[in-house]
């Protein structure tokens, strides 16, 4: 066992507990302040790679102004099948992603985004956790029984042709995205907010380390915004254009071009408190594979709570489940932090 992975799970971990174990006062009228959505992009290792844009509100950071993130996601992953031709995917690790985000109010309407993220991977230790809460609910097992608990492996091959492997035990660079939001519809009574984005990876992740994909990632969506009483609902599309890693050269696969889907539901629970849930649709990492590890959607179940640690500051906790149990991780669990500047 390597102790930054039993540190980050464990912190992790204890936050959350921590924010379910205390029931705060609910209030009938709250104050409408916006904390939502969940921004979580997929921490499926091989998608970190390529450009993902995160949930975020259609509402633009005020001109002049900048705020400062801190996202840190602890997964849990496991995908081990075999399919004709020499496919095989093994997919056995822990993660932990830790990104900084900066944005900045650029003019009334726009603002850019920036993310500075690191990866690091490991064996892990939460293993026989997520079997025994698979066993408990009468969940499929997903073929953990055929290998050791709390062991690490990625590869991924064709005929031979190892594709990705992600290097283990090592704070590793990601790419960094970089997007541009302006919002050109305001929210009225009868209207949501609505945004448009642009967005650009910066290649500066390691190819052979399995953090980057070696190109320049470019996509674009629409958000939308809309608040109804003491709930918020937001919503995103998003489309990107990711590059073929040089790896897939020759295996006769190549990376998937395609559409995400965003939706957030915020519940206020009180003046400093709101409940988040959200749901992330992401295209598959390729469709040259016929096994399910590479080839199927993931449908990310987002579950967490924001509450103001001061006037500008905000911290959030919670975890996410992958409904279809394909090809994403079986579980994330995520914590943040923001202020305004």
């Amino acid at each position: 066992m390597h102790p930054p992975s039993r540190a980050a799970g464990a912190l992790l971990l204890a936050l959350l507990a921590g924010g379910c174990a205390l029931v705060p006062e609910h209030s009938d009228a709250p104050q409408a302040r916006v904390r939502g959505p969940v921004p979580s992009r997929v921490q499926q290792p091989i998608k970190l790679g390529t450009l993902g844009f995160r949930p975020r509100r259609a509402a633009t950071q005020a001109p002049g102004r900048a705020s400062l993130g801190i996202e840190s996601a602890y997964s849990n992953i496991f995908q081990n099948g075999v399919g004709p031709g020499g496919q095989e995917v093994v997919l056995d690790a822990e993660t932990w992603n830790n990104t900084l985000i900066a944005t900045y109010g650029i003019s009334e309407r726009a603002d850019i985004e920036i993310d500075l993220g690191v990866l690091y991977a490991s064996n892990g230790f939460l293993d026989s956790a997520i079997e025994s809460w698979h066993e408990f609910w009468g969940m499929p097992g997903g073929g953990r029984e055929s290998r050791p608990r709390d062991t690490y492996e990625t590869r991924v091959e064709i005929a031979g042709q190892q594709v990705y492997a992600l290097e283990p035990y090592e704070f590793n660079l990601l790419d960094t995205p970089l997007v541009f939001t302006e919002r050109i519809v305001d929210e009225q009574h009868g209207t949501p907010a609505v945004a448009l984005r642009a967005g650009v990876d910066i290649p500066t992740g390691s190819e052979s380390s399995g953090t980057g994909n070696g190109g320049w990632d470019w996509g674009f969506g629409v958000l939308a915004e809309k608040t109804l009483g003491r709930w918020t609902m937001t919503g995103a599309v998003d489309w990107v254009d990711a590059q073929r890693p040089s790896s897939f050269v020759g295996s006769g696969a190549d990376v998937y071009d395609g559409f995400d889907v965003q939706l957030g539901l915020e519940y206020r629970w009180n003046d400093r408190i709101s409940l988040l849930t959200g749901l992330v649709l992401t295209p598959p990492v390729t469709r040259d594979f016929t096994i399910k590890e590479l080839d199927r959607e993931m449908l990310g179940l987002d579950i967490g709570v924001a509450w103001d640690t001061g006037p500008n500051s905000q911290l959030h906790i919670g975890f996410e489940e992958d409904l279809m149990t394909a090809s994403g991780p079986d579980v994330v669990f995520f914590a943040g932090w923001k202020v305004g500047l």
